[in-house]
Protein backbone atom coordinates (compact mmCIF):
# COMPACT_ATOMS: atom_id res chain seq x y z
CA UNK A 1 0.00 0.00 0.00
CA UNK A 2 1.39 3.40 -0.89
CA UNK A 3 2.25 5.72 1.97
CA UNK A 4 1.38 9.37 2.01
CA UNK A 5 4.26 11.80 2.13
CA UNK A 6 4.10 14.14 5.08
CA UNK A 7 5.95 17.44 4.96
CA UNK A 8 8.36 17.70 7.92
CA UNK A 9 7.81 20.43 10.48
CA UNK A 10 10.60 22.80 9.28
CA UNK A 11 9.29 22.51 5.72
CA UNK A 12 5.73 23.18 6.88
CA UNK A 13 6.82 26.23 8.85
CA UNK A 14 8.86 27.59 5.92
CA UNK A 15 6.08 27.00 3.40
CA UNK A 16 3.48 28.69 5.61
CA UNK A 17 5.73 31.69 6.27
CA UNK A 18 6.91 32.11 2.68
CA UNK A 19 3.46 31.56 1.17
CA UNK A 20 1.76 34.08 3.46
CA UNK A 21 4.55 36.61 2.94
CA UNK A 22 4.11 36.31 -0.83
CA UNK A 23 0.32 36.57 -0.45
CA UNK A 24 0.43 39.81 1.55
CA UNK A 25 2.95 41.25 -0.89
CA UNK A 26 0.58 40.60 -3.82
CA UNK A 27 -2.53 41.78 -1.96
CA UNK A 28 -0.94 45.09 -0.95
CA UNK A 29 1.14 45.68 -4.11
CA UNK A 30 -0.39 49.09 -5.01
CA UNK A 31 0.42 50.41 -1.53
CA UNK A 32 3.94 48.94 -1.38
CA UNK A 33 5.14 50.93 -4.41
CA UNK A 34 5.20 54.08 -2.30
CA UNK A 35 5.74 52.48 1.13
CA UNK A 36 8.70 50.12 0.87
CA UNK A 37 9.49 50.01 4.59
CA UNK A 38 5.84 49.33 5.40
CA UNK A 39 5.97 46.44 2.92
CA UNK A 40 9.01 44.97 4.63
CA UNK A 41 7.44 45.22 8.08
CA UNK A 42 4.09 43.81 7.02
CA UNK A 43 5.55 40.93 5.00
CA UNK A 44 7.80 39.91 7.91
CA UNK A 45 4.93 40.17 10.41
CA UNK A 46 2.59 38.07 8.25
CA UNK A 47 5.32 35.49 7.59
CA UNK A 48 6.11 35.10 11.28
CA UNK A 49 2.40 34.85 12.09
CA UNK A 50 1.91 32.08 9.52
CA UNK A 51 5.11 30.30 10.56
CA UNK A 52 3.81 30.13 14.14
CA UNK A 53 0.62 28.51 12.86
CA UNK A 54 2.65 26.09 10.72
CA UNK A 55 4.76 25.10 13.73
CA UNK A 56 1.68 24.34 15.84
CA UNK A 57 0.28 22.29 12.97
CA UNK A 58 3.24 19.93 13.37
CA UNK A 59 2.78 19.26 17.09
CA UNK A 60 0.51 16.26 16.55
CA UNK A 61 -1.71 17.18 19.51
CA UNK A 62 -4.54 19.56 20.40
CA UNK A 63 -2.43 22.61 19.59
CA UNK A 64 -2.98 21.84 15.91
CA UNK A 65 -6.38 23.55 16.09
CA UNK A 66 -4.77 26.77 17.29
CA UNK A 67 -2.22 26.40 14.49
CA UNK A 68 -5.00 26.21 11.89
CA UNK A 69 -6.67 29.32 13.30
CA UNK A 70 -3.41 31.28 13.41
CA UNK A 71 -2.67 30.34 9.82
CA UNK A 72 -6.19 31.41 8.79
CA UNK A 73 -5.67 34.68 10.67
CA UNK A 74 -2.46 35.32 8.74
CA UNK A 75 -4.15 34.54 5.40
CA UNK A 76 -7.22 36.71 6.01
CA UNK A 77 -4.97 39.42 7.42
CA UNK A 78 -3.17 39.38 4.06
CA UNK A 79 -6.50 39.63 2.21
CA UNK A 80 -7.24 42.81 4.20
CA UNK A 81 -4.60 44.55 2.05
CA UNK A 82 -6.78 44.05 -1.04
CA UNK A 83 -8.35 47.36 -0.06
CA UNK A 84 -5.28 49.00 -1.62
CA UNK A 85 -6.44 47.97 -5.09
CA UNK A 86 -9.52 50.23 -4.78
CA UNK A 87 -11.42 48.51 -7.54
CA UNK A 88 -14.23 46.01 -8.01
CA UNK A 89 -15.40 44.01 -5.00
CA UNK A 90 -11.88 43.71 -3.52
CA UNK A 91 -12.15 46.56 -0.93
CA UNK A 92 -15.44 45.19 0.45
CA UNK A 93 -13.96 41.70 0.73
CA UNK A 94 -10.86 43.19 2.36
CA UNK A 95 -12.89 44.85 5.13
CA UNK A 96 -14.59 41.55 6.01
CA UNK A 97 -11.22 39.76 5.86
CA UNK A 98 -9.84 42.13 8.49
CA UNK A 99 -12.66 41.23 10.87
CA UNK A 100 -12.28 37.50 10.19
CA UNK A 101 -8.52 37.75 10.84
CA UNK A 102 -9.10 39.36 14.23
CA UNK A 103 -11.79 36.84 15.21
CA UNK A 104 -9.91 33.66 14.29
CA UNK A 105 -6.63 34.97 15.78
CA UNK A 106 -8.41 35.78 19.04
CA UNK A 107 -10.08 32.36 19.06
CA UNK A 108 -6.71 30.69 18.39
CA UNK A 109 -5.27 32.07 21.62
CA UNK A 110 -8.40 31.39 23.69
CA UNK A 111 -8.34 27.76 22.56
CA UNK A 112 -4.58 27.35 23.13
CA UNK A 113 -3.36 24.75 24.09
CA UNK A 114 -6.60 22.76 24.56
CA UNK A 115 -7.58 23.14 20.92
CA UNK A 116 -11.17 24.23 21.53
CA UNK A 117 -13.19 26.91 23.29
CA UNK A 118 -14.00 25.15 26.55
CA UNK A 119 -16.00 27.90 28.27
CA UNK A 120 -19.23 29.60 27.27
CA UNK A 121 -17.83 33.07 27.96
CA UNK A 122 -15.11 32.44 25.36
CA UNK A 123 -17.70 31.39 22.78
CA UNK A 124 -19.85 34.42 23.65
CA UNK A 125 -16.87 36.66 22.90
CA UNK A 126 -16.53 35.06 19.46
CA UNK A 127 -20.26 35.58 18.79
CA UNK A 128 -19.98 39.21 19.90
CA UNK A 129 -16.90 39.73 17.72
CA UNK A 130 -18.76 38.35 14.69
CA UNK A 131 -21.67 40.71 15.44
CA UNK A 132 -19.40 43.77 15.71
CA UNK A 133 -16.72 43.08 13.10
CA UNK A 134 -18.76 41.28 10.43
CA UNK A 135 -22.41 42.22 10.91
CA UNK A 136 -21.46 45.75 11.96
CA UNK A 137 -19.29 46.15 8.83
CA UNK A 138 -22.12 44.89 6.64
CA UNK A 139 -24.56 47.38 8.18
CA UNK A 140 -22.04 50.21 7.72
CA UNK A 141 -21.70 49.34 4.03
CA UNK A 142 -25.48 49.11 3.55
CA UNK A 143 -25.99 52.71 4.77
CA UNK A 144 -22.97 54.29 3.02
CA UNK A 145 -21.40 55.06 -0.33
CA UNK A 146 -17.89 53.85 -1.27
CA UNK A 147 -16.51 57.39 -1.41
CA UNK A 148 -17.58 57.94 2.24
CA UNK A 149 -15.09 55.16 3.03
CA UNK A 150 -12.31 56.83 1.03
CA UNK A 151 -12.82 54.54 -1.98
CA UNK A 152 -13.44 55.13 -5.65
CA UNK A 153 -17.04 55.62 -6.69
CA UNK A 154 -16.64 52.75 -9.19
CA UNK A 155 -16.00 50.21 -6.42
CA UNK A 156 -18.65 47.45 -6.16
CA UNK A 157 -20.55 48.41 -3.00
CA UNK A 158 -23.73 47.01 -1.37
CA UNK A 159 -25.04 50.41 -0.26
CA UNK A 160 -28.83 50.13 -0.54
CA UNK A 161 -29.92 52.97 1.77
CA UNK A 162 -27.11 55.55 2.04
CA UNK A 163 -27.55 57.95 4.96
CA UNK A 164 -24.57 59.99 6.11
CA UNK A 165 -25.79 60.64 9.62
CA UNK A 166 -26.69 57.01 10.19
CA UNK A 167 -23.34 55.93 8.72
CA UNK A 168 -21.42 58.17 11.12
CA UNK A 169 -23.44 56.83 14.05
CA UNK A 170 -22.80 53.22 13.00
CA UNK A 171 -19.05 53.87 12.66
CA UNK A 172 -18.86 55.44 16.13
CA UNK A 173 -20.86 52.52 17.57
CA UNK A 174 -18.52 49.99 15.93
CA UNK A 175 -15.42 51.76 17.28
CA UNK A 176 -16.93 51.83 20.78
CA UNK A 177 -17.93 48.17 20.53
CA UNK A 178 -14.39 47.30 19.45
CA UNK A 179 -13.04 48.88 22.62
CA UNK A 180 -15.52 46.87 24.68
CA UNK A 181 -14.48 43.68 22.83
CA UNK A 182 -10.81 44.44 23.54
CA UNK A 183 -11.47 44.99 27.26
CA UNK A 184 -13.58 41.82 27.41
CA UNK A 185 -10.82 39.90 25.66
CA UNK A 186 -8.22 41.07 28.18
CA UNK A 187 -10.44 39.82 31.01
CA UNK A 188 -10.76 36.46 29.24
CA UNK A 189 -6.98 36.23 28.89
CA UNK A 190 -6.49 36.83 32.62
CA UNK A 191 -9.16 34.25 33.40
CA UNK A 192 -7.60 31.79 31.00
CA UNK A 193 -4.22 32.19 32.65
CA UNK A 194 -5.67 31.46 36.07
CA UNK A 195 -7.40 28.29 34.85
CA UNK A 196 -4.28 26.82 33.25
CA UNK A 197 -2.86 23.71 34.85
CA UNK A 198 0.70 23.65 36.15
CA UNK A 199 1.98 21.82 33.09
CA UNK A 200 0.27 24.20 30.62
CA UNK A 201 1.51 27.45 32.11
CA UNK A 202 5.16 27.55 30.93
CA UNK A 203 4.12 27.54 27.26
CA UNK A 204 0.77 29.33 27.47
CA UNK A 205 1.46 32.27 29.81
CA UNK A 206 3.92 34.08 27.42
CA UNK A 207 1.37 33.68 24.62
CA UNK A 208 -1.40 35.14 26.79
CA UNK A 209 0.76 38.09 27.81
CA UNK A 210 1.78 38.80 24.20
CA UNK A 211 -1.85 38.55 23.08
CA UNK A 212 -2.92 40.96 25.81
CA UNK A 213 -0.31 43.47 24.68
CA UNK A 214 -1.45 43.08 21.05
CA UNK A 215 -5.14 43.42 21.90
CA UNK A 216 -4.55 46.53 24.00
CA UNK A 217 -2.42 48.11 21.26
CA UNK A 218 -4.93 47.31 18.48
CA UNK A 219 -7.74 48.77 20.60
CA UNK A 220 -5.71 51.89 21.33
CA UNK A 221 -5.03 52.52 17.61
CA UNK A 222 -8.64 52.00 16.49
CA UNK A 223 -10.36 55.16 15.27
CA UNK A 224 -13.35 56.16 13.18
CA UNK A 225 -11.01 57.89 10.70
CA UNK A 226 -9.94 54.46 9.43
CA UNK A 227 -13.52 53.89 8.23
CA UNK A 228 -13.55 57.10 6.18
CA UNK A 229 -10.07 57.11 4.62
CA UNK A 230 -8.55 54.04 3.04
CA UNK A 231 -5.03 55.49 3.27
CA UNK A 232 -5.51 56.01 7.01
CA UNK A 233 -6.78 52.41 7.22
CA UNK A 234 -3.73 51.02 5.42
CA UNK A 235 -1.40 53.04 7.64
CA UNK A 236 -3.24 51.62 10.64
CA UNK A 237 -2.68 48.12 9.26
CA UNK A 238 1.07 48.76 9.19
CA UNK A 239 1.04 49.90 12.82
CA UNK A 240 -1.08 46.96 13.94
CA UNK A 241 1.05 44.46 11.99
CA UNK A 242 4.18 45.85 13.66
CA UNK A 243 2.65 45.50 17.12
CA UNK A 244 1.02 42.13 16.55
CA UNK A 245 4.34 40.47 15.62
CA UNK A 246 4.80 40.06 19.40
CA UNK A 247 2.10 37.37 19.41
CA UNK A 248 3.56 34.96 16.82
CA UNK A 249 7.03 35.41 18.29
CA UNK A 250 5.67 34.33 21.68
CA UNK A 251 3.91 31.38 20.06
CA UNK A 252 7.06 30.39 18.20
CA UNK A 253 9.18 30.70 21.33
CA UNK A 254 6.73 28.69 23.44
CA UNK A 255 6.23 26.04 20.76
CA UNK A 256 9.97 25.63 20.29
CA UNK A 257 10.50 25.29 24.05
CA UNK A 258 7.71 22.75 24.26
CA UNK A 259 9.13 20.87 21.28
CA UNK A 260 12.53 20.74 22.95
CA UNK A 261 10.88 19.56 26.14
CA UNK A 262 9.09 16.79 24.24
CA UNK A 263 12.34 15.68 22.63
CA UNK A 264 14.37 15.91 25.84
CA UNK A 265 11.84 14.38 28.25
CA UNK A 266 12.45 10.71 27.30
CA UNK A 267 16.23 11.23 27.36
CA UNK A 268 15.97 12.85 30.80
CA UNK A 269 14.27 9.75 32.19
CA UNK A 270 17.04 7.56 30.78
CA UNK A 271 19.75 9.85 32.19
CA UNK A 272 18.23 9.99 35.66
CA UNK A 273 17.75 6.21 35.90
CA UNK A 274 20.97 5.05 34.22
CA UNK A 275 23.14 5.15 37.36
CA UNK A 276 20.69 3.66 39.84
CA UNK A 277 17.13 2.40 39.63
CA UNK A 278 14.67 2.29 42.49
CA UNK A 279 11.03 3.14 43.03
CA UNK A 280 12.00 6.60 44.33
CA UNK A 281 14.46 7.25 41.49
CA UNK A 282 11.99 6.25 38.77
CA UNK A 283 9.24 8.33 40.33
CA UNK A 284 11.51 11.40 40.55
CA UNK A 285 12.73 10.90 36.96
CA UNK A 286 9.18 10.74 35.58
CA UNK A 287 8.11 13.74 37.68
CA UNK A 288 11.05 15.78 36.40
CA UNK A 289 10.56 14.82 32.74
CA UNK A 290 6.82 15.54 32.82
CA UNK A 291 7.10 18.58 35.13
CA UNK A 292 4.60 17.13 37.57
CA UNK A 293 5.96 17.09 41.15
CA UNK A 294 2.74 15.47 42.38
CA UNK A 295 3.19 12.43 40.10
CA UNK A 296 2.18 9.15 41.76
CA UNK A 297 3.16 5.60 40.81
CA UNK A 298 1.36 2.30 41.30
CA UNK A 299 2.99 -0.99 40.25
CA UNK A 300 1.28 -4.11 38.95
CA UNK A 301 1.70 -7.24 41.10
CA UNK A 302 0.68 -10.31 39.08
CA UNK A 303 0.25 -12.52 42.15
CA UNK A 304 -2.29 -10.09 43.61
CA UNK A 305 -3.92 -9.22 40.27
CA UNK A 306 -3.74 -5.60 41.40
CA UNK A 307 -1.52 -2.59 41.97
CA UNK A 308 0.62 -1.61 44.96
CA UNK A 309 1.96 1.82 45.91
CA UNK A 310 5.62 2.69 46.40
CA UNK A 311 5.56 1.30 49.95
CA UNK A 312 4.15 -2.05 48.81
CA UNK A 313 0.56 -1.57 50.06
CA UNK A 314 -2.12 -3.06 47.83
CA UNK A 315 -4.43 -0.49 46.20
CA UNK A 316 -7.75 -2.17 45.48
CA UNK A 317 -9.50 0.81 43.86
CA UNK A 318 -7.88 3.33 41.59
CA UNK A 319 -8.53 6.63 43.43
CA UNK A 320 -10.08 9.42 41.33
CA UNK A 321 -8.73 12.90 42.07
CA UNK A 322 -10.01 16.11 40.52
CA UNK A 323 -7.51 17.55 38.04
CA UNK A 324 -5.56 14.27 37.80
CA UNK A 325 -5.69 11.29 35.45
CA UNK A 326 -4.17 7.83 35.24
CA UNK A 327 -1.87 6.79 32.39
CA UNK A 328 -1.09 3.09 31.98
CA UNK A 329 2.43 1.81 31.28
CA UNK A 330 2.80 -1.63 29.72
CA UNK A 331 5.69 -3.88 28.78
CA UNK A 332 6.65 -4.57 25.16
CA UNK A 333 4.46 -7.68 25.43
CA UNK A 334 1.53 -5.42 26.44
CA UNK A 335 1.43 -6.79 29.98
CA UNK A 336 0.47 -4.36 32.77
CA UNK A 337 3.48 -2.65 34.34
CA UNK A 338 2.45 0.47 36.22
CA UNK A 339 -0.13 3.22 36.59
CA UNK A 340 1.04 6.84 36.62
CA UNK A 341 -1.18 9.55 38.07
CA UNK A 342 -0.56 12.83 36.23
CA UNK A 343 -1.73 16.41 35.98
CA UNK A 344 -4.86 16.56 33.83
CA UNK A 345 -3.15 19.06 31.51
CA UNK A 346 -0.81 16.30 30.34
CA UNK A 347 -3.73 14.67 28.54
CA UNK A 348 -2.98 17.23 25.84
CA UNK A 349 0.59 15.89 25.60
CA UNK A 350 -0.30 12.22 25.25
CA UNK A 351 2.43 11.51 22.64
CA UNK A 352 5.05 12.96 25.00
CA UNK A 353 3.67 10.99 27.96
CA UNK A 354 3.74 7.77 25.92
CA UNK A 355 7.33 8.49 24.80
CA UNK A 356 8.45 9.14 28.38
CA UNK A 357 6.81 5.94 29.65
CA UNK A 358 8.39 3.94 26.84
CA UNK A 359 11.81 5.44 27.59
CA UNK A 360 11.40 4.58 31.27
CA UNK A 361 9.92 1.11 30.72
CA UNK A 362 13.10 -0.74 31.70
CA UNK A 363 13.52 1.36 34.83
CA UNK A 364 9.82 0.88 35.60
CA UNK A 365 10.27 -2.87 35.25
CA UNK A 366 13.15 -2.85 37.74
CA UNK A 367 11.17 -0.66 40.12
CA UNK A 368 8.20 -3.00 39.72
CA UNK A 369 10.33 -5.90 40.93
CA UNK A 370 11.31 -3.84 43.98
CA UNK A 371 7.68 -2.95 44.65
CA UNK A 372 6.64 -6.60 44.29
CA UNK A 373 9.39 -7.67 46.70
CA UNK A 374 8.31 -4.99 49.16
CA UNK A 375 4.69 -6.09 48.87
CA UNK A 376 5.67 -9.70 49.52
CA UNK A 377 7.80 -8.67 52.49
CA UNK A 378 4.89 -6.65 53.87
CA UNK A 379 2.68 -9.70 53.53
CA UNK A 380 5.20 -11.80 55.47
CA UNK A 381 5.53 -9.10 58.13
CA UNK A 382 1.75 -8.79 58.37
CA UNK A 383 1.51 -12.55 58.81
CA UNK A 384 4.17 -12.41 61.53
CA UNK A 385 2.29 -9.59 63.22
CA UNK A 386 -0.90 -11.67 63.18
CA UNK A 387 1.02 -14.60 64.65
CA UNK A 388 2.44 -12.31 67.35
CA UNK A 389 -1.02 -11.03 68.20
CA UNK A 390 -2.32 -14.58 68.43
CA UNK A 391 0.63 -15.54 70.65
CA UNK A 392 -0.04 -12.56 72.91
CA UNK A 393 -3.71 -13.50 73.16
CA UNK A 394 -2.76 -17.11 73.84
CA UNK A 395 -0.36 -16.06 76.62
CA UNK A 396 -3.11 -13.98 78.21
CA UNK A 397 -5.52 -16.92 77.95
CA UNK A 398 -2.93 -19.29 79.46
CA UNK A 399 -2.25 -16.84 82.28
CA UNK A 400 -5.97 -16.66 82.98
CA UNK A 401 -6.26 -20.44 82.92
CA UNK A 402 -3.36 -20.80 85.32
CA UNK A 403 -4.76 -18.27 87.74
CA UNK A 404 -8.39 -19.30 87.55
CA UNK A 405 -7.82 -23.03 87.04
CA UNK A 406 -4.69 -24.79 88.26
CA UNK A 407 -3.73 -22.21 90.90
CA UNK A 408 -7.24 -22.15 92.36
CA UNK A 409 -7.39 -25.93 92.53
CA UNK A 410 -3.94 -26.15 94.14
CA UNK A 411 -4.90 -23.46 96.65
CA UNK A 412 -8.00 -25.49 97.56
CA UNK A 413 -5.81 -28.57 97.97
CA UNK A 414 -3.40 -26.67 100.22
CA UNK A 415 -6.34 -25.50 102.34
CA UNK A 416 -7.54 -29.06 102.75
CA UNK A 417 -4.06 -30.26 103.69
CA UNK A 418 -3.82 -27.56 106.34
CA UNK A 419 -6.88 -29.07 108.05
CA UNK A 420 -5.05 -32.38 108.57
CA UNK A 421 -2.64 -31.09 111.22
CA UNK A 422 -4.24 -33.25 113.95
CA UNK A 423 -3.23 -36.52 112.34
CA UNK A 424 -0.68 -38.79 114.00
CA UNK A 425 2.93 -37.70 113.72
CA UNK A 426 4.07 -39.71 110.69
CA UNK A 427 0.96 -38.77 108.67
CA UNK A 428 1.09 -35.16 109.84
CA UNK A 429 4.67 -34.75 108.58
CA UNK A 430 3.70 -36.13 105.19
CA UNK A 431 0.71 -33.79 105.06
CA UNK A 432 2.84 -30.72 105.95
CA UNK A 433 5.40 -31.72 103.34
CA UNK A 434 2.69 -32.10 100.70
CA UNK A 435 1.21 -28.74 101.60
CA UNK A 436 4.60 -27.04 101.26
CA UNK A 437 5.09 -28.68 97.85
CA UNK A 438 1.67 -27.44 96.76
CA UNK A 439 2.43 -23.91 97.94
CA UNK A 440 5.78 -24.00 96.13
CA UNK A 441 4.00 -25.15 92.99
CA UNK A 442 1.51 -22.28 93.34
CA UNK A 443 4.44 -19.86 93.64
CA UNK A 444 6.06 -21.35 90.52
CA UNK A 445 2.82 -21.04 88.61
CA UNK A 446 2.50 -17.43 89.78
CA UNK A 447 5.97 -16.68 88.46
CA UNK A 448 5.17 -18.44 85.20
CA UNK A 449 1.92 -16.55 84.76
CA UNK A 450 3.67 -13.28 85.57
CA UNK A 451 6.32 -14.06 82.95
CA UNK A 452 3.72 -14.87 80.30
CA UNK A 453 1.99 -11.51 80.57
CA UNK A 454 2.35 -9.63 83.86
CA UNK A 455 -0.91 -8.16 85.13
CA UNK A 456 0.85 -4.94 86.10
CA UNK A 457 1.70 -4.36 82.42
CA UNK A 458 -1.96 -4.61 81.51
CA UNK A 459 -3.19 -2.49 84.41
CA UNK A 460 -0.43 0.07 85.04
CA UNK A 461 1.74 0.13 81.89
CA UNK A 462 5.41 -0.21 81.05
CA UNK A 463 6.91 1.81 83.91
CA UNK A 464 5.63 -0.26 86.86
CA UNK A 465 6.07 -3.52 84.89
CA UNK A 466 9.74 -2.76 84.21
CA UNK A 467 10.28 -1.72 87.85
CA UNK A 468 8.91 -5.09 88.91
CA UNK A 469 11.27 -6.92 86.52
CA UNK A 470 14.28 -4.95 87.76
CA UNK A 471 13.41 -5.77 91.37
CA UNK A 472 12.99 -9.46 90.62
CA UNK A 473 16.37 -9.57 88.85
CA UNK A 474 18.12 -7.75 91.72
CA UNK A 475 19.38 -4.92 89.50
CA UNK A 476 19.80 -1.24 90.30
CA UNK A 477 17.87 0.30 87.44
CA UNK A 478 16.75 3.85 86.67
CA UNK A 479 13.48 3.59 84.75
CA UNK A 480 12.24 6.69 82.87
CA UNK A 481 9.00 6.30 80.92
CA UNK A 482 7.73 9.31 78.97
CA UNK A 483 4.98 7.76 76.87
CA UNK A 484 1.25 7.26 77.03
CA UNK A 485 -0.45 3.88 76.99
CA UNK A 486 -0.21 2.01 73.69
CA UNK A 487 -2.06 -0.91 72.09
CA UNK A 488 -1.42 -4.23 73.89
CA UNK A 489 0.72 -5.77 71.07
CA UNK A 490 2.97 -2.70 71.05
CA UNK A 491 3.38 -2.58 74.83
CA UNK A 492 3.92 -6.36 75.07
CA UNK A 493 6.59 -6.32 72.34
CA UNK A 494 8.40 -3.39 73.95
CA UNK A 495 8.11 -5.01 77.39
CA UNK A 496 9.58 -8.37 76.37
CA UNK A 497 12.34 -6.66 74.35
CA UNK A 498 13.38 -4.52 77.32
CA UNK A 499 13.07 -7.51 79.66
CA UNK A 500 15.49 -9.41 77.44
CA UNK A 501 17.90 -6.50 77.70
CA UNK A 502 17.63 -6.46 81.50
CA UNK A 503 18.01 -10.25 81.66
CA UNK A 504 21.25 -10.02 79.65
CA UNK A 505 22.54 -7.36 82.06
CA UNK A 506 21.68 -9.57 85.06
CA UNK A 507 23.45 -12.52 83.41
CA UNK A 508 26.62 -10.85 82.08
CA UNK A 509 27.00 -7.58 84.03
CA UNK A 510 25.05 -7.84 87.33
CA UNK A 511 27.05 -5.04 88.97
CA UNK A 512 26.58 -2.58 86.09
CA UNK A 513 24.57 0.60 86.35
CA UNK A 514 21.47 0.31 84.15
CA UNK A 515 19.08 2.85 82.69
CA UNK A 516 15.83 2.10 80.91
CA UNK A 517 14.17 4.85 78.85
CA UNK A 518 10.84 4.71 77.03
CA UNK A 519 9.79 7.63 74.83
CA UNK A 520 7.41 8.29 71.94
CA UNK A 521 8.03 10.44 68.86
CA UNK A 522 5.90 10.96 65.75
CA UNK A 523 3.80 7.84 66.28
CA UNK A 524 6.71 5.59 67.30
CA UNK A 525 7.47 4.03 70.69
CA UNK A 526 11.21 3.95 71.44
CA UNK A 527 12.78 1.85 74.22
CA UNK A 528 16.41 1.85 75.37
CA UNK A 529 18.31 -0.36 77.85
CA UNK A 530 21.84 0.92 78.47
CA UNK A 531 24.49 -0.25 80.92
CA UNK A 532 28.15 0.47 81.64
CA UNK A 533 29.17 -3.21 81.68
CA UNK A 534 31.95 -4.89 79.69
CA UNK A 535 30.03 -4.86 76.37
CA UNK A 536 30.73 -7.37 73.64
CA UNK A 537 27.13 -8.59 73.28
CA UNK A 538 26.31 -10.13 69.90
CA UNK A 539 23.09 -11.07 68.14
CA UNK A 540 23.21 -14.86 67.66
CA UNK A 541 20.71 -16.71 65.52
CA UNK A 542 18.19 -18.39 67.80
CA UNK A 543 19.28 -16.30 70.79
CA UNK A 544 17.21 -13.94 72.89
CA UNK A 545 18.38 -10.78 71.11
CA UNK A 546 17.54 -12.31 67.72
CA UNK A 547 14.11 -13.21 69.06
CA UNK A 548 13.26 -9.66 70.13
CA UNK A 549 14.53 -8.38 66.78
CA UNK A 550 12.07 -10.68 65.00
CA UNK A 551 9.24 -9.66 67.34
CA UNK A 552 9.88 -5.99 66.60
CA UNK A 553 10.04 -6.61 62.85
CA UNK A 554 6.68 -8.37 63.02
CA UNK A 555 5.18 -4.99 63.97
CA UNK A 556 7.27 -3.15 61.32
CA UNK A 557 9.68 -2.04 64.04
CA UNK A 558 13.44 -2.31 64.41
CA UNK A 559 16.04 -3.33 66.97
CA UNK A 560 19.63 -2.08 67.24
CA UNK A 561 22.28 -3.53 69.54
CA UNK A 562 25.42 -1.44 70.18
CA UNK A 563 27.94 -3.24 72.39
CA UNK A 564 31.57 -2.34 71.68
CA UNK A 565 33.96 -4.22 74.01
CA UNK A 566 34.68 -2.26 77.17
CA UNK A 567 31.99 0.40 76.49
CA UNK A 568 28.79 -1.12 77.78
CA UNK A 569 25.73 -2.24 75.86
CA UNK A 570 22.81 -0.28 74.40
CA UNK A 571 19.73 -2.07 73.20
CA UNK A 572 17.32 0.14 71.21
CA UNK A 573 13.89 -0.97 70.07
CA UNK A 574 11.49 1.16 67.99
CA UNK A 575 7.90 0.13 67.24
CA UNK A 576 5.22 2.04 65.29
CA UNK A 577 2.14 2.68 67.41
CA UNK A 578 -0.39 2.78 64.55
Amino acid sequence: MATRSVLPVPGRVGLAGFGTGALIFVCGAPYWYEHVYAALISVVAASVFAAAGGLLLGTGDTRQSSGVLLLLGAVFGSFAWLASWNTGFLPSFAFYSEGIALIVSGAAVLSYPVGRLTDRVDRYWVYAAVAVLIVGELFAELVSRPEWNGLSAQVAWPGVAPHRGLFDAVVNAIVGAQLVLAAWYLVLLVRRGRLLSRTERPAAIPVLIATGITAAAVAATASSEAFRDVDALLSLYVVQNTISVVLPLAVLSGALRERWREVDAPHRVVRMTSATTSVATVRDALASALRDPSLRLLFWVPAEEGYVDRSGRLVRDRPAVTGRWWAEARTDERRPLALVQLDDGLRLRRPMVDAVLRAGSQALLTAQLEAVATAQLDQVMAAQARVEERETAERQRLESDLRLGAQRQLAALADQLSRLRDLPEPAREVTVSCREEVLATISDLEDLARGLHPPVLRTAGLGPALDEVAGRLGLVVVVAVDATRKPPPVEATAYFALCEGLTNVAKYAPDARVRVEVTETDGWLHGLVSDDGPGGARVVAGGGLAGIRDRARALHGSTIVESPPGSGTRLRVSIPCG
